[in-house]
């Protein structure tokens, strides 16, 4: 004579409850990685941009130094154009562009001073850019040839000799919190910072006269600022030229 099993349906409703909670929980953490992997990519890219653009500005710092190595410790900018500077440049805040122009022999390509975060430069990714006029043939040159192709600003009176000295960095500067492009002449109580929404979210990066570069948060950027653009003696505070 056969028993009756007790039981049984409990056991399969225990067996059911478990396999719909771990169905939960997958479901649970399929939504959590949903939620979390765009902003996790994002940070990625982020961080990817803002250590491109480092390396261009140590690049950027490396071509200056090369020029002012062969123009007696001066950049282009106190060189006269007729020596292969743009000192008369400086009158005209509209090119701006022109200071890096003259040093396509150390810059091998303007791309180097086209970071890849600034919104301003025109599909940055799709085109290439070159210094003189591009063949017809080619759709995705371009010429480097105005202030919105150049992601940094760079600073006057300050020779190579001069240590921690803000030399160039990302151009979206702020001057007591309101934003600022051309020419600009600093007072030593000026609190500049970086905007925001800008090149690199929460911060910017600087170059220095020794060709170190410095990712500054915006917290602390009015101080490095402040340091950083300190005249040298009885020089007054150095020119901002800003594309």
């Amino acid at each position: 004579m056969r028993l009756p099993i007790h039981g049984t349906h409990r056991r399969g409703s225990i067996r059911a409850a478990t396999w719909i909670g771990v169905l939960v929980v997958v479901l649970v953490l399929l939504f959590l990685v949903g939620l979390f992997a765009p902003t996790t990519s994002t940070r990625n890219s982020r961080l990817e941009n803002r250590i491109r653009c480092v390396h261009k500005l140590k690049n950027l710092g490396h071509a200056l130094r090369l020029f002012a190595t062969d123009n007696e410790g001066q950049f282009p900018w106190r060189i006269p154009i007729e020596k292969g500077g743009s000192l008369e440049e400086l009158a005209d805040e509209g090119r701006i562009w022109r200071h890096f122009h003259v040093m396509s022999n150390e810059l091998s390509t303007p791309m180097i001073v086209q970071c890849r975060s600034d919104t301003n430069i025109p599909s940055h990714v799709e085109l290439r850019w070159m210094y003189g006029a591009p063949p017809t043939n080619d759709s995705k040159l371009r010429q480097f040839s105005h202030n919105n192709h150049v992601s940094y600003f760079l600073t006057t009176g300050f020779l190579e000799k001069d240590a921690n000295r803000i030399l160039a960095g990302d151009r979206n500067l702020t001057r007591d919190g309101v934003s600022v492009r051309g020419r600009i002449q600093t007072a030593t109580n000026d609190r500049f910072g970086f905007t925001k929404p800008g090149h690199h979210e929460g911060g910017g990066n600087l170059l220095f006269t020794d060709g170190s570069v410095q990712q500054v948060l915006s917290p602390k950027a009015a101080r490095v600022f402040t340091a950083g653009l300190a005249p040298i003696g009885t020089n007054p505070p150095p020119v901002l030229l800003i594309p």
